[in-house]
């Protein structure tokens, strides 16, 4: 029998934007979104009501929507993790504690300019498990598919609910819309990750909801459901990590539509969320950083053009 052998390397394709670009894009993008978060505290800090308003629910903080709103983030951390590995494992051995924690530490480096958290995943990838960077960037892009597909059965929902007069609570059977494709050995996967996404999106909404209460305004279920749409669209934005100052203004300018409240009071709902955000980020990502720092890292082999599979084998 011949022993099989690699193939030769496939020539790169140019692609839409290079390198350089892309960091030029990212650059832009973290100095709007540290603008536009400027921006929101500025508008915040000059409407003398709103200020009035978190001062005394501050004062006497909702405990309850604090622990509602801490426990969002960290489910919000293990359905992303659930759904990357998911997707990652088919391509390179990743566990699941490690997507965890990869998930984890990328969304606290995040927060530091030019997605630092992305690149830093995309390189392990690439250095541990041998995933090429084309590939995790593809698995990124299925991600953020999922997360539209969601979306929309979950605004579909939304309007069924609100056009049925139907209880609120109706909505949250949206993720079942994909329970048919686990039927499917081919749409396994791709259903089971549809399900965790729109799941993700229900857990946004109780953040939302969460948020809205701490800073001092009870907010409407299906009004809460509105903010966890437009907070996740945001969230897509390219060359922006975390969605930073642009989720804030788009809930904000929503939220007299989604729930009668002020601009600013959305604004100032939204900051209180991302304080609590960043906070858990540090508490899960610190503990995730020092983890893979601590661990032995064996660079995946990289095989040689032409040589056989025996001789690739250590």
């Amino acid at each position: 029998m011949r022993p099989a052998t690699y193939p030769a390397p496939v020539q790169p394709q140019p692609s839409p934007l290079d390198r350089s670009q892309r960091k030029v894009l990212r650059r832009i993008g973290t100095v709007a979104g540290v603008v536009l978060l400027a921006a929101a505290v500025v508008a915040i800090v000059r409407n003398a009501a709103i200020v009035d308003s978190l001062s005394r629910a501050f004062a006497s903080p909702r405990w309850d929507a604090l622990a509602v709103l801490a426990g969002t983030v960290v489910a919000q951390q293990v359905l992303t993790s659930t759904v990357f590995w998911l997707l990652m494992r088919r391509h390179g051995p990743v566990g699941f504690e490690e997507m965890n924690a990869l998930i984890a530490a990328s969304t606290l480096a995040n927060y530091v300019p030019l997605q630092a958290g992305s690149i830093g995943r995309l390189a392990y990838h690439k250095v541990v498990h041998g995933i090429p960077v084309k590939t995790s960037l593809v698995v990124i892009l299925v991600s953020m598919g999922l997360v539209a597909m969601g979306l929309v059965a979950l605004t579909v929902a939304g309007l069924w609910v609100s056009r049925a007069g139907a209880s609120w609570w109706w909505v949250a059977v949206a993720p079942l819309a994909w329970v048919p494709l686990l039927a499917g050995r081919a749409t396994r996967v791709v259903g089971t990750c549809l399900v965790l996404r729109t799941v993700e999106l229900l857990v946004i909404a109780v953040q939302s909801w969460a948020a809205f209460r701490l800073s001092g305004w009870d907010i409407e279920p299906m009004a809460a459901v509105g903010v966890a749409v437009v907070a996740a669209i945001a969230n897509l934005t390219p060359f922006i990590g975390n969605g930073l100052g642009v989720r804030e203004w788009a809930v904000g300018l929503a939220a007299p539509l989604l729930g009668g409240y002020e601009t600013d009071a959305g604004l100032a709902a939204q900051l209180t969320g991302r304080a609590v955000d960043a906070l858990m980020a540090v508490a899960m990502g610190g503990p995730a950083l020092a983890w893979i720092a601590s661990r032995r890292i064996v660079p995946a082999p990289v095989p040689t053009p032409g040589a056989t599979l025996d001789s690739a084998r250590p």
